[in-house]
């Protein structure tokens, strides 16, 4: 009887989405920490500040070229496959929001950055993230994750990791090393997922179409990627300014510690959108308390146990843990602890944001938007007077749970029982 209930239980676990997705996700972002190990351990600290920076960059050119039309636009492309209709002004808005993002973002980064082949390669790498993280997404309309897992991971990720290992062997400059990795890697994988969508799933990103801008509608996804995008701010300027106010040796120390941040929230992301077709709601039905619930439970039982188990254990034996996977930096016991505490506490909380965040019911969106912006300008700016970059630091990287912990007490105050 015993043995029945176990073996029902490790099935019910098997079929679980945000299992089946982590356990992916899993081994295809172990990869690139292994990648990152690999940096850390084999470059001169001036070439790992190079690539944090760098990649960094990327990725927050990325998360705003996206214009959270991941989010946004999610409903209309799955009403799309459902009802077997293309409707050409769905794809037309997403297609010129897109163009806008980037091209607004590539005149920013040509004020914010000096070197040309900074400017060009961050721009390729990120309009590639941008398109890949667009089609994983919207991939799981017809509520499977396998092709997401396939787009996203096995032919982008691993695929960019190999190759900027390979021409990291033949190049000195590790950044021309991975603009070309992903430029292979991404051409190959849009190409793929764009004929995947329109013979599979009945849509097609491939017409020419309009220039679908509207001004109002602009800013209307883009406050979503505002608030989201704080999140992305910390994580860019903690290097950025980092190494402004203190050196590239700090932004080498924070960028083992920013890899196991990323680690979690990646734990937490790919649970997520593993149900992203469940969390985002049909018209039909109704927000409230219970169906709150429901999900949040999907979204955090049994893998919560896991987290906090492996999260305990990293704590315990943090010191042996660091002189395993990086001996040069193991003196950063004490960091490494109050860095998983964090983390644990954003695994939490971060269901219950996106739960908000994917189905538009946020709040005083301009009031969160002014205060966390306000907050986050003040913490950068402390460090010209704070001079333990640490204290820096972790202030900075606190900004992280505040902003999920707000919108979620928000948003669970104003759901309807």
């Amino acid at each position: 009887m015993n043995f029945n209930k176990a073996k029902q239980s490790l099935v019910r676990l098997s079929n679980n989405k945000g299992i089946q997705n982590l356990s992916m996700k899993a081994l295809i972002k172990g990869s690139f920490f292994l990648f990152n190990l690999y940096i850390i351990n084999t470059l001169p600290i001036g070439e790992i500040a190079n690539f944090a920076l760098f990649f960094t960059s990327a990725r927050f050119l990325s998360f705003f070229g996206s214009d959270s039309m991941h989010i946004t636009h999610f409903a209309e492309i799955r009403d799309m496959h459902l009802e077997l209709k293309l409707n050409n002004d769905v794809i037309d808005k997403i297609k010129t929001h897109l163009f806008v993002s980037h091209g607004l973002l590539f005149l920013i980064s040509i004020v914010i950055f000096n070197e040309v082949k900074f400017i060009v390669c961050v721009n390729i790498v990120a309009i590639a993230l941008t398109a890949i993280r667009l089609l994983a997404d919207y991939s799981r309309i017809n509520n499977t994750i396998w092709k997401s897992i396939l787009i996203e991971d096995l032919f982008f990720t691993l695929g960019f990791i190999f190759f900027s290992v390979v021409f990291m062997q033949y190049f000195d400059d590790v950044i021309l090393s991975v603009t070309l990795a992903v430029s292979i890697c991404g051409t190959f994988t849009i190409v793929y997922s764009l004929l995947y969508f329109k013979r599979q799933l009945g849509i097609n990103f491939l017409s020419l179409g309009k220039f679908k801008f509207n001004l109002s509608k602009f800013w209307f996804f883009n406050k979503f990627t505002l608030l989201k995008g704080i999140t992305v701010f910390v994580l860019y300027l903690s290097r950025q300014f980092g190494d402004y106010y203190y050196g590239e040796k700090m932004v080498a120390e924070t960028h083992l510690l920013i890899i196991f941040i990323n680690v979690f929230t990646l734990v937490s992301t790919s649970i997520i959108g593993a149900f992203q077709n469940e969390i985002v709601l049909h018209n039909d039905e109704v927000l409230n308390r219970k169906k709150f619930i429901e999900i949040y439970k999907k979204l955090t039982l049994p893998i919560l146990y896991f987290v906090f188990l492996f999260g305990a254990l990293l704590m315990i034996f943090a010191e042996e843990f660091l002189l395993l996977i990086a001996p040069n930096f193991a003196y950063l016991k004490q960091q490494f602890i109050y860095t998983i505490l964090l983390v644990l506490l954003y695994f939490i909380v971060n269901p219950i944001f996106y739960f908000f965040y994917m189905n538009k019911r946020v709040d005083n969106f301009r009031s969160f938007i002014i205060t966390d912006y306000l907050i986050l300008i003040a913490v950068v700016i402390s460090g010209l007077v704070i001079e333990n970059y640490w204290t820096w630091f972790f202030a900075l990287i606190s900004i992280l749970i505040f902003i999920p912990v707000q919108v979620a007490i928000s948003g669970l105050i104003n759901l309807k029982k």
